[in-house]
């Protein structure tokens, strides 16, 4: 039986989001994220008024948000998004490690989001691509992998790192594809790779502020040297969780993972007028546990989370990068014996949901015959886009067709 949500995210932003501005505890940024995620799907954001051609069945629609970070706007795109990756996998077992963010620097990572989170990334691609070449690791040639930013725990406190999917070898010089050795959960010594990663991640770091781009409060710019030193001594927590046993079971995980949020609306229990109670996974314990925040404090550590402005969160690196990966697949494919896939074909919103789930979205609910036709657009109600915009979003099938008043049934 599918699961049904009592409450939404959007519901408890609508409920909280004027006390918290008025406390002046988010950016001007997060509060635009919060307020278009809390219009999703009303008449704020504009929609339109639909037809059947056939009965005359009428409905309207309201517009999505279509933001990232809005759980109710990330379903079509997330299964589009593994729909395309299809054409990347290989017949080779996959591997799945976790690089982590030591508390120590949580405070520079929240005072320089973009500048930090890039440089996380660059790190753990530096480190994957540095091994993957070494030959006394058992590969010597370019790996791959696909890398996705998280930031949060089940509690939706702040806690970033980066889970890395990778194919078991790599790709050598002449085109050859070599298979891991390793017999164990990840493909490179953890410890030896927790370390490249600490050495390389800090050296970023403090490159950064020895030419001032770090953005600091004074407690944080007094500290800083004795909290690097402190964290060379320290070992990182980079580990490695159990293999993948094939293709299937990394698609399966990608599909909860990808283009997952701090929280869904799934796992919020409770809302009244002061709190929020929500399920998580304690991961010590592997039980399923619940706790109450206040509904202000909520809206806090749901706001922590939202990425920069324009920055990419799921990356691929190696000879999964996009610059490279068709030449770089096929070579591998054809070194493996592997049957090379076909070619990609470019489908529309309707057809891509007709061809995954057999449910045509725009065919009549009601009689099941007929088609419904757009037959009026509603304009946001906000400051935004023009008319001509809003109706760009409209498919040519299911153009603007006006039906005289006296149609209606």
């Amino acid at each position: 039986m599918d699961q049904i949500a009592r409450y939404e995210i959007s519901q408890i932003i609508q409920r909280f989001l004027p006390e918290v501005e008025s406390r002046g505890c988010l950016s001007g940024y997060q509060r635009s994220i919060l307020k278009l995620i809390s219009q999703c799907k009303t008449a704020t954001l504009g929609g339109h008024k639909e037809r059947c051609d056939h009965c005359h069945y009428t409905r309207i629609h309201y517009n999505s948000c279509g933001n990232r970070h809005c759980p109710s706007c990330k379903a079509v795109n997330k299964h589009k998004w593994l729909h395309e990756r299809k054409h990347d996998r290989l017949p080779v077992k996959y591997f799945h490690g976790v690089f982590t963010v030591p508390s120590e620097l949580y405070n520079y990572f929240r005072y320089n989001k973009k500048r930090l989170y890039n440089l996380l990334f660059r790190s753990v691609r530096e480190t994957l691509l540095a091994f993957g070449y070494d030959p006394k690791h058992g590969i010597g040639g370019k790996i791959g992998a696909i890398c996705i930013l998280h930031t949060w725990t089940q509690q939706m406190t702040y806690h970033p790192h980066v889970h890395c999917i990778t194919p078991a070898g790599g790709l050598t010089k002449n085109g050859q594809w070599n298979h891991a050795k390793s017999n164990g959960n990840f493909l490179f010594p953890v410890r030896a790779l927790s370390r490249l990663f600490r050495g390389k991640l800090l050296a970023g770091i403090h490159e950064e502020f020895q030419n001032g781009h770090l953005k600091m409060t004074t407690d944080m710019l007094q500290s800083y040297r004795n909290v690097k030193d402190k964290l060379y001594k320290k070992e990182w927590v980079v580990y490695a969780k159990e293999a993948f046993g094939g293709p299937q079971q990394v698609f399966e995980y990608l599909a909860r993972y990808t283009h997952k949020i701090c929280i869904s609306n799934y796992r919020i229990l409770m809302v009244d007028n002061q709190d929020v109670t929500f399920r998580y996974l304690d991961r010590k314990t592997d039980q399923s546990k619940i706790k109450t925040v206040k509904g202000t404090e909520f809206i806090k550590l749901f706001a922590e989370h939202i990425l920069p402005k324009g920055f990419v969160r799921i990356r691929h690196i190696g000879l999964l990068a996009s610059r490279v990966k068709k030449v770089d697949l096929h070579r591998a494919r054809k070194s493996l014996g592997a049957t090379q896939p076909p070619q990609k074909i470019k489908v529309d919103t309707r057809e891509f949901i007709l061809m995954t789930t057999g449910k045509d979205i725009c065919r009549c609910p009601r009689c099941g015959k007929g088609e419904m036709i757009i037959i009026d657009v509603f304009l946001p109600t906000i400051r935004g886009s023009p008319r001509t915009k809003w109706l760009k979003r409209i498919p040519k099938y299911r153009k603007v067709k006006m039906y005289p008043e006296t149609d209606a049934s």
